[in-house]
């Protein structure tokens, strides 16, 4: 065999090796075997655990740390933590995708219409005494950040939701649904900001966000369900061109819901 050929063994043999150690963390994570805050051996037990090189470890530690699911220390000796699933890995995914126009923004919000109303109604079957008075917190610190930056203020938006996400009680709907808004703000955010009306689309949230509270505390899943798409609708169809804006309002009359301001 050559040596180009040896070189070539050699890297495919180190890429198998690390490999089997991301593949087999990812599988004990999936299975439960491993969880949130757990550690994973030191660098010398996986050598010896795998019977591999230790830069073969080093390789899958720093693939496992970039899919945000495990977190090392140097000279930590009691090996890499485990950390808790987020969108991190969705939001790359997402992000790489509407970088390189794969997908557009009123694709997002579609997606974002149907993810919110889902999320809504499920938090107004489930929710807690507490998620309300978190909920009620939340809008208080919205209307006090009226006349603050904008950022501040869709910081605590997306706190909103967030919290109705735990109320949802589905733990895929909230990663998704995490992502996408994060992912949706991210394309629209300049447009925001570079608005003259900030206050406006601040008083429109908070107006929103008062109507989704009733609904959610009443147990009124539809009515729920509802407002997040007519709000949707209303914020950005006028970034979308025609088709994709018919597409909007054909989800919000499925719901029983209107297009109109």
């Amino acid at each position: 065999m050559t040596e180009t050929g040896k070189t070539a063994t050699a890297a495919t043999a180190e890429h198998r090796a690390y490999r089997r150690v991301v593949d087999d963390v990812e599988a004990r994570i999936a299975s439960g075997d491993l969880r949130p805050g757990d550690r994973l051996p030191s660098e010398r037990e996986l050598v010896d655990r795998y019977g591999i090189a230790r830069s073969s470890v080093r390789e899958a530690l720093r693939v496992l740390e970039s899919l945000e699911l495990v977190r090392s220390a140097p000279r930590d000796p009691r090996g890499p933590l485990v950390l808790p699933i987020t969108s991190a890995p969705i939001r790359r995914s997402l992000g790489l995708l509407t970088s390189s126009r794969t997908i557009s923004l009123p694709q997002l919000v579609q997606l974002r219409m149907v993810i919110d109303a889902s999320t809504n109604l499920m938090a107004a079957l489930r929710r807690t005494p507490e998620h309300l008075v978190a909920l009620e917190r939340n809008m208080a610190r919205m209307r006090g950040l009226l006349h603050h930056s904008y950022a501040e203020f869709g910081r605590a938006d997306l706190a909103f939701h967030e919290i109705l996400a735990d109320a949802a009680g589905h733990e895929l709907v909230r990663l998704y649904g995490e992502a996408v808004r994060e992912a949706v703000l991210e394309l629209i955010q300049q447009t925001i900001l570079d608005a003259d009306d900030q206050e406006a689309h601040k008083l429109r949230s908070i107006r929103h966000h008062t109507a989704v509270f009733e609904a959610i505390r009443s147990g009124d899943g539809p009515a729920a369900s509802r407002l997040a798409r007519e709000s949707l609708y209303q914020y950005y169809a006028d970034h979308v061109g025609d088709e994709d804006r018919e597409i909007m309002a054909a989800l919000v009359r499925e719901c029983g819901g209107r297009t109109d301001p």
